[in-house]
């Protein structure tokens, strides 16, 4: 007989696949996706009497000291994968050049790159922030059971799902995104589990990113 707690994890197995595979074959723009999406996860979560503040996003941890010191950090990241941690990828693998070709509109058009930058931070990036750190990491947690080893491979586990999220972009770009993940996992537990210190570590980093996308330099 399944008992609740097996039915629980089939469940939230269940909604993690719709969280990974929805977005991509779903039929729906960029912009739409995440209202969709995190609409149906507010109302799963709410069957188990659980909402977003269950999971970690939280607007009474919203800070000055979450954005600059997160933002710092991102940005930081962001100067290491740019001149360090991509060209070594390339170097060890020889893959073909990541698959940035979404994001040729902004290249010769400054609104539709603010635009992006503004999309990206009141929308992409929360959410992605919530469904992956959040919801992900905290039902794959509650699955590996109690262990010391639980986090670590919870963290694991959710950077393999985070990086073949955006398989799109190419084999260098799902390894550079699986090291960030694994990254910003580790702030997760540096920062108990606030997850504003992330969304501004992901938002800076993307910044940089798309600033250098906008350049050429990508």
């Amino acid at each position: 007989m399944i008992t609740a707690k097996w039915k629980i994890a089939v469940l939230d197995t269940l909604m993690i696949l719709f969280l990974m595979l929805f977005p991509h074959f779903g039929g729906l723009p960029m912009f739409v996706y995440p209202f969709v999406v995190l609409t149906l996860l507010w109302f799963y979560l709410k069957l188990y009497h659980q909402n977003f503040s269950s999971i970690g996003f939280r607007f009474s941890d919203l800070s000055v000291k979450a954005f600059f010191i997160g933002g710092a950090i991102g940005l930081a990241y962001a100067m290491v994968q740019f001149w360090a941690i991509g060209p070594l990828i390339d170097k060890i693998f020889q893959f073909k050049p990541a698959n940035y070709h979404d994001f040729d509109f902004i290249k010769h058009n400054v609104v539709n790159y603010l635009l992006l930058l503004l999309l990206a931070a009141v929308l992409v990036i929360p959410y992605e922030e919530i469904v992956f750190r959040g919801f992900i990491l905290t039902k794959i947690k509650q699955m590996a059971g109690t262990s010391k080893w639980t986090f670590a491979i919870s963290g694991f586990i959710t950077a393999v799902l985070f990086a073949l999220y955006h398989y799109q972009e190419g084999p260098a770009s799902v390894i550079s995104i699986f090291i960030f993940a694994l990254f910003i996992t580790w702030l997760y537990k540096v920062f108990k589990g606030n997850l504003w210190y992330l969304i501004f570590f992901h938002l800076l980093y993307d910044v940089f990113m798309l600033t250098a996308i906008r350049l050429g330099y990508l």
